[in-house]
Parts: structure tokens; C-alpha cells; sequence
């Protein structure tokens, strides 16, 4: 039988934290925590999945996952915050960002869409994944027009292109 996936939550707000383990609880295997440094002592290579509150009181999200990365983890992280989307997102290793509220459903979807590529996604399908996730959410930002003037999106662009070429290529030489 195959192991369930374990999904790290992380939020300081406690009620959060736990209605998000809750939701994914029974597919999943579920630690929390509620800070930045419980999350990085939960942190490690039995995660699959790590749902991440950007604003924390101890280690922020962002430093956080800088941890998690410095560490060679390779577990998808979904970044599930109050900030607004900003092309500050572009330098973050994150598979996808989501802005709260968040509904049930969305994040069971996110989870799910994560858990399914997992079982066929190399390095370059990840990256277009990631790509694609922040285009669209910068994409949804109130500032469309400003972000898409960005030299940051530009390059955001010009990778998926690069890789969806790749992809293309690859698949094309395997038929």
C-alpha cells in the first residue's frame, strides 16, 4: 500500500492552521505548526506538500522557505497569504500563491493538482508548473497593466516560452 502524502501546514494564526489540517486531514498525513520555527523543525524529506502563511511573527514565509530550499528539500510549496501578490513573488521557489480567504474547495484543488503532477513531473515540468502558477497569479493582481510592463514578467514570459519549447521538443523526439 502506498504511504499517504504528508502535507505541513504552517500559520501562526492557530485556527487557521488547524481548520487547513483539517480539511486535508484523511488523504493526507498532516503536521502543523504555528510558527516559523516549529516549521522548520517539521520540515523535512517525508513532506511532499507545505501550505505556508507568508507573514509570521518569528521567520517570515519567505524566510522560511529559504530554509526549506537551503536544506535540498524538494517538497511543493504553496504560499497561502494576506500580501497581496507583488512581482517579489517571481524570486520565490514556490509552486503556487494563493491570496486568503481561501475556500475549502480551492484548497483542496491546489493540493490535489499538486499531488497528481507530483507523480509525473521531472525538473522542467515543475518549473513550467510554477511559472505558470505566478504569471496567473500576478496576472489576478489589481495591477495587470503594471505588472506586465515589468522587466520581471517579461523574463517570466520569455522561461515559459524557453521551456514549453523544450517540453515540446522532447515529446515530439519521443513519438
Amino acid at each position: 500500500m502506498e504511504s499517504q502524502p504528508t502535507i505541513l501546514v504552517v500559520d501562526d494564526e492557530r485556527e487557521l492552521t488547524d481548520l487547513y489540517a483539517t480539511w486535508v486531514d484523511g488523504e493526507y498525513a498532516v503536521r502543523t505548526a504555528y510558527n516559523g520555527t516549529q516549521a522548520l523543525e517539521q520540515a523535512d524529506e517525508a513532506v511532499d506538500i507545505v501550505l505556508l502563511d507568508r507573514q509570521m511573527p518569528d521567520f517570515s514565509g519567505d524566510e522560511v522557505l529559504e530554509r526549506i530550499r537551503q536544506r535540498g528539500l524538494e517538497c511543493w510549496v504553496i504560499m497561502i497569504t494576506a500580501v497581496d501578490p507583488g512581482l517579489d513573488i517571481v524570486e520565490l521557489d514556490i509552486d503556487d500563491y494563493i491570496t486568503k480567504p481561501v475556500s475549502r474547495s480551492t484548497l483542496i484543488r491546489l493540493v490535489e493538482n499538486l499531488r497528481v503532477q507530483s507523480r509525473y513531473t521531472d525538473t522542467e515540468r515543475r518549473e513550467l508548473t510554477s511559472i505558470s502558477n505566478k504569471m496567473e497569479t500576478l496576472e489576478d493582481a489589481d495591477s495587470v497593466d503594471d505588472v506586465r510592463d515589468s522587466e520581471a514578467y517579461r523574463e517570466l514570459e520569455t522561461d515559459l516560452k524557453k521551456l514549453s519549447d523544450s517540453l515540446v521538443q522532447e515529446f515530439d523526439g519521443n513519438e
